[in-house]
């Protein structure tokens, strides 16, 4: 069941929601062009003022924001206010680099609360449901917005934390666990887990979960339900925004509805910087509209994907959708001459009933020439000629979805080393010029 949160704002009609987000961009334009000097600077740049936003098409006049304008105004050169009037702090995982810090005020955590518990509301998370959260609860966003989501609309919240997998699977089996919240790659491996202690997913109570802070496929998906016997959605959101909550898909599982209430999405193609059509991958483009401590205007958030034909969805939401990330155009790797995603690799993976959860992608150079293996474990073990037969399949598999064949390197289960939160899934040891 398809359950709406704010049905007055998750229902708006477009003109509605279109003049909501004019009056509060215009809002935000002036707030920034005062207030924060990398933003005075870029609009004398560009000469512009905030008088010229005189419509929604007009954002294409203002200039964008990268994570290195956030970096080298860092840690609090971007806020719009003192910290004074801001009450918690949160960073990015730093995994590329410096973290990216955002400070929120009382109104900022309010918004971030309602994104979520929308989210959450839309993958079946109601106030009878007792929710695990198995994510580090730190500076990081990801835990702390899945909790403050749970708690607003009223269900039942254990913080369990990062890691200590096994500790997982048995809170949710003495308290009756029935949401799960994390990491895809995370929900995989705690199936795992439960198999190894003799406790089988689909008898425990868990029926929902919510997974993001990573890409992952269709077929991660699909597996994840089947896994564990439970529906599972999609959430999109940066830390640069407010962490989780951008968006989420529906019970449709057709697009993740992005609510432009607050988010001002633009679709553009990441290297000239141009709008790319509807149904047309491209670079997701944000501006916040409703955020008080540090609005960001045009955010280049590096994730690839494409965005669906506004039409009213059958969950009656009209807010916009977008397709699952592809990738991230920073995470595109280029072998031989070709452009390859981790997601084109995992969709392949995922397909395969004999392959686990964990695989990655290592890249070397052997006689100045790009070399791919992949490396993928099995759900059991194998026997050697089962292994060999594996490997030849997905060698093939592969090579029809990136043109050329890669090593293939078939492995027990458990034999990737677990790396944090995210899983890591590109190895580049290639010979840099």
């Amino acid at each position: 069941m398809d359950y709406i949160f704010n049905k007055k704002m998750e229902t708006l009609n477009r003109k509605k929601l279109k003049d909501l987000q004019l009056e509060r961009l215009q809002q935000t334009v002036h707030r920034v062009y005062e207030t924060v000097p990398f933003y005075t600077k870029a609009f004398k740049q560009f000469d512009v003022t905030p008088a010229d936003i005189k419509a929604l098409d007009d954002i294409k006049k203002l200039p964008f924001t990268t994570k290195d304008d956030l970096r080298k105004n860092a840690p609090f050169g971007m806020m719009t206010i003192s910290l004074e009037n801001c009450i918690e702090l949160h960073a990015s995982s730093g995994t590329t680099g410096v973290p990216v810090t955002v400070c929120y005020t009382h109104n900022d955590m309010e918004v971030w609360s309602e994104v979520m518990a929308r989210c959450l509301s839309m993958s079946g998370l109601t106030k009878k449901d007792i929710f695990q959260n198995p994510i580090p609860y730190g500076t990081f966003t990801g835990a702390f917005g899945f909790h403050y989501g749970a708690q607003r609309i009223g269900a039942l919240v254990i913080p369990s934390g990062q890691g200590q997998s096994e500790r997982q699977i048995k809170l949710m089996d003495y308290y009756g666990t029935t949401f799960l919240s994390g990491v895809a790659s995370y929900a995989m491996r705690l199936g795992q887990v439960a198999v190894e202690i003799g406790l089988d997913p689909k008898k425990l109570h868990v029926r929902n979960g919510l997974f993001g802070a990573e890409m992952f496929t269709s077929g991660l998906k699909k597996r994840i339900m089947d896994n564990w016997d439970m529906d599972v959605h999609d959430i999109y959101g940066l830390t640069e925004m407010c962490g989780p909550g951008v968006s989420t898909d529906c019970d449709q599982h057709d697009g993740l509805h992005l609510w432009e209430d607050h988010f001002l999405v633009e679709c553009v193609d990441p290297i000239t910087l141009e709008p790319v059509g509807v149904e047309e991958e491209g670079e997701i483009v944000l501006t916040t509209i409703s955020k008080e401590g540090m609005p960001l205007l045009r955010y280049r958030t590096r994730d690839i994907a494409m965005f669906y034909d506004q039409g009213m969805c059958s969950c009656g939401r009209t807010h916009v959708r977008h397709s699952m990330i592809k990738g991230r155009s920073d995470d595109m790797v280029i072998i031989r001459g070709t452009n390859i995603y981790p997601g084109q690799i995992e969709s392949v993976l995922m397909n395969n009933s004999l392959v686990g959860g964990n695989w990655r992608m290592v890249l070397n150079t052997e006689n100045d020439i790009d070399m791919l293996t992949v490396e993928v474990e099995t759900k059991e073990r194998l026997s050697s000629t089962d292994t060999e037969q594996l490997s030849i399949k997905l060698k093939g598999d592969i090579q029809s979805v990136i043109v050329f064949t890669p090593r293939v390197d078939v492995l027990p289960p458990n034999t990737i080393r677990e790396t944090g939160l995210k899983a890591k899934r590109v190895i580049d040891n290639r010979k840099k010029d």
